[in-house]
């Protein structure tokens, strides 16, 4: 008499098992394309906003010219108090100091980690901030190349004066901005406008407020508000090119905004993030 449960699992041991599908293998081509485009097109407008930076050299005459123009938009008043603060600045070292490392360093700490924070999050909070900031980017990159324009600190008639320059013994730049010594004739200084120290911080704001949570929102205020007084007070910018820098942000974000929602309507139902994956627009 035959063992039906042994020839049970004789049987069974004999089939073949159906291969399953890996979740570990190499990525997928959709994925390797996102990432393409995704570090690629940051990796592009890096080197493109390096180069406008550093390498335009701008007819100072002419990009004085147009700071005094800016300068007489904005009227006495605001004059007045841009020049009250950078006098405030001035005489007090303790202030002028912290403004200057704020300057140096926030702008270049505080961007990347809430980009970070940002890609953790996924979703349409990371796809709308990550192309936001590559518009944004995009619209400095170009008129910085073709509307040079000096800070009050290089425009004589502003009576501004260089803080940063002034205060160089307490930290590593000198009479470029926050550029450190020896390096200062490789970036170009009429690139006043927009104030990307500002448009940047309001991005840094926008993506930590739609995040949420009282902390967050709470440094999503704070943060633009202290760029703003930081980048006028030490003569970097007039209050007309802060104005400038947060309407590339969000001239940034209404044109991605509109793009994803277009994508949203066309690619129901396909696979895609912004850039061709399962569709997590709405994530």
């Amino acid at each position: 008499m035959l063992d039906c449960s042994r020839r049970g699992a004789t049987a069974a041991s004999a089939t073949p098992a159906l291969p399953t599908p890996s979740r570990t293998g190499s990525p997928s081509r959709h994925r390797i394309l996102r990432w393409t485009i995704e570090f690629g097109t940051f990796g592009v407008l890096a080197v493109a906003y390096t180069v406008v930076r550093s390498l335009v050299t701008a007819d100072p005459a002419r990009a004085i010219a147009h700071a005094e123009w800016l300068a007489s938009l904005q009227g006495e008043l605001v004059r007045g108090l841009e020049e009250a603060l950078n006098t405030w600045f001035v005489g007090s070292t303790v202030v002028a100091v912290t403004a200057c490392y704020l300057y140096a360093v926030l702008h270049y700490v505080a961007t990347p980690a809430v980009f970070l924070l940002s890609r953790r999050h996924g979703g349409r909070l990371y796809w709308t901030g990550y192309w936001s900031l590559v518009v944004a980017s995009g619209l400095a990159v170009l008129v910085y190349a073709t509307f040079p324009v000096a800070p009050p600190r290089l425009t004589p008639s502003t009576g501004i004066v260089d803080v940063m320059r002034e205060f160089a013994d307490y930290g590593w730049w000198g009479s470029a901005a926050s550029a450190p010594r020896g390096i200062g004739d490789a970036t170009n200084q009429y690139a006043a406008v927009p104030s990307m120290h500002f448009g940047w911080a309001l991005w840094t704001s926008i993506q930590l407020w739609l995040m949420g949570g009282g902390a967050r929102r709470t440094l999503a205020v704070a943060y633009p508000l202290l760029m703003t007084v930081v980048v006028i007070g030490t003569g970097n910018h007039f209050l007309i090119d802060v104005l400038a820098g947060g309407a590339c942000v969000v001239v940034g974000y209404a044109v991605v905004t509109c793009a994803l929602r277009w994508w949203s309507r066309e690619h129901v139902g396909s696979r895609g993030s912004p850039v061709g994956a399962r569709n997590r627009v709405g994530h």
